[in-house]
């Protein structure tokens, strides 16, 4: 459930956002755990599992835990012309 206001991100938008740099972040809100990727806003939890699958979708390894990241990032085949 988004705040009042608060628009959440389509899956083609939100693998767009990921392209031009954004980052997949979980976060506690009031409402509880959501996904966001920042810049841009919230992203639905089945979306989110989406791109979590995704095999360019890696983490970011800033999680207060080793192994545990919170923030994941697109990124580019290194093998891509």
């Amino acid at each position: 459930m988004t705040e009042r206001g608060a628009k959440t991100i389509k899956a083609f938008r939100a693998a767009d956002l990921m392209r031009e740099g954004g980052i997949l972040m979980q976060m506690h809100t009031r409402a509880g755990l959501r996904w966001f990727i920042v810049p841009g806003g919230e992203v639905p939890a089945a979306i989110a599992g989406e791109l979590l699958k995704r095999p360019d979708v890696q983490p970011n390894d800033d999680g207060l835990f080793p192994g545990i990241s919170q923030t994941f990032k697109l990124v580019r085949n290194r093998f891509a012309p």
